[in-house]
């Protein structure tokens, strides 16, 4: 009789074990789902991610902090907030570490959306590495290299 009952006991212990790993596996799973979805998230305001269809390089910039798009396609006025330049100067476009000017619709046209794969915007200190031109900030675009 005690043979039975500690057959008994191992039998379900075992499947209790069994049952607690699987439980412990799919929640492991879980995690890695949740936090490769932020991840993709997160590239997503950097990068043109499958996840998200951007239609132009303003809804870009629409998404980056400290940046103000109004108007849209050859209309669009693009601001830095903290540029102190003057009041209706357009921010510096740099393209691949080459300065392209101050005018989005040029910028716009040189560039698809769907090679762009960063995006940094410059203000104040940061952006004096380009002297003068960048008194108003910089918008630093690098393309995907191919």
């Amino acid at each position: 009789m005690n043979f039975s009952r500690l057959l008994k006991f191992v039998f379900i212990a075992f499947f209790g074990l069994c049952i607690a790993f699987q439980a412990e596996a799919q929640n492991k799973k879980s995690k890695k789902k949740k936090k490769k979805e932020s991840t993709e998230r997160s590239n997503a305001v950097k990068t043109n991610e499958k996840t998200v269809a951007y239609l132009s390089l303003a809804d870009l910039l629409r998404r980056k902090a400290g940046v103000s798009v109004q108007g849209q396609e050859n209309s669009t006025k693009v601001t830095i907030r903290g540029g102190p330049g003057a009041a209706g100067t357009d921010p510096l476009y740099v393209l691949d570490r080459v300065p392209v000017g101050n005018s989005y619709s040029q910028v716009a046209g040189m560039v698809d959306v769907n090679d762009i794969a960063r995006i940094n915007i410059l203000s104040g200190a940061d952006a004096s590495l380009y002297g003068t031109r960048g008194m108003s900030g910089v918008i630093e675009i690098t393309t995907k290299k191919k």
